[in-house]
């Protein structure tokens, strides 16, 4: 029987997902910023920030242009410039003379599931939840439709993993691939597009469950189930190792498995 004795809570600080933003206090926003970037860009990156660090709402109007460029210590086409990005990135909302407001649903143009404004205290737990919630069924579609040189790919994927960890180098690229080409072997356009998406929004959570020992020995024997599941058209085998894997994932990033999942 696995083992559930884990917390819901994590003292972890997953920080190095490019979708997720860090919680890292209020900036001064007055700071030189580093010069590497085109100055709108660095204000639209401060814009982001204040958002979330102010907990701005759905709807809720941004400060005016004046307000902004004493902030930020920019001028008023620097603004203009940087509210333009956000509204590119269906961030804001410009509003020809009412102001710029907060989408209903920011950052679905850049972040389709809209999760870089998500409350950041739960959104790994959520993800994993997610994954545990479809991947059993991916895996056990991917054995009924798969074609023969996606197991060929599938294989060489293994093989890289594990090179990877031997030599001490950075195996979730690979980790990525593997899960990806599994939702292309079942054939279904929108899953081969959904299930790269929460990868790599989780890329934070890889992070962390690597340095858990024992993780990769788990993970690695897991997938070389679901493969050989895959490769005999073994649905039940793909599933089984699928939710396996998902379990033991949650577990060493120290998110609980609601025993309703639990079969």
């Amino acid at each position: 029987m696995f083992d559930q004795r884990c917390t819901s809570k994590r003292n972890l600080k997953y920080n190095s997902n490019p979708i997720l933003f860090r919680r890292e206090g209020k900036a001064n926003a007055m700071e030189t910023v580093r010069k590497t970037r085109k100055l709108p860009e660095q204000v639209a990156d401060k814009l982001r920030e204040m958002i979330i660090q102010e907990s701005l709402k759905t709807g809720a109007k941004l400060p005016a242009e004046a307000e902004l460029m004493e902030r930020f210590g920019v001028s008023r086409s620097t603004v203009r410039e940087a509210v333009k990005i956000l509204q590119t990135e269906h961030i804001v909302d410009i509003r020809q003379g009412q102001g710029t407001f907060l989408c209903a649903m920011p950052g679905l143009a850049s972040d389709p599931l809209g999760l870089r404004f998500a409350d950041q205290e739960e959104l790994i737990a959520q993800l994993l939840e997610t994954r545990l919630l479809i991947e059993p069924n991916v895996a056990a579609l991917a054995a009924v439709r798969r074609q023969e040189k996606q197991l060929a790919a599938m294989k060489t994927l293994l093989d890289k993993m594990d090179n990877a960890y031997l030599h001490g180098e950075d195996y979730t690229p690979y980790d990525f691939e593997f899960h990806s080409l599994i939702a292309q072997c079942t054939g279904n356009d929108v899953m081969k597009r959904l299930l790269p998406t929460i990868h790599e929004s989780i890329q934070a959570g890889y992070h962390h469950t690597r340095r858990v020992e024992g993780s990769y020995q788990r993970a690695s024997q897991c997938h070389l189930e679901m493969y050989r599941g895959i490769l005999e058209h073994d649905s039940e085998r793909a599933r089984r190792a699928a939710q396996r894997h998902m379990m033991q994932t949650m577990h060493d990033s120290g998110v609980e498995v609601p025993s309703v999942l639990v079969k």
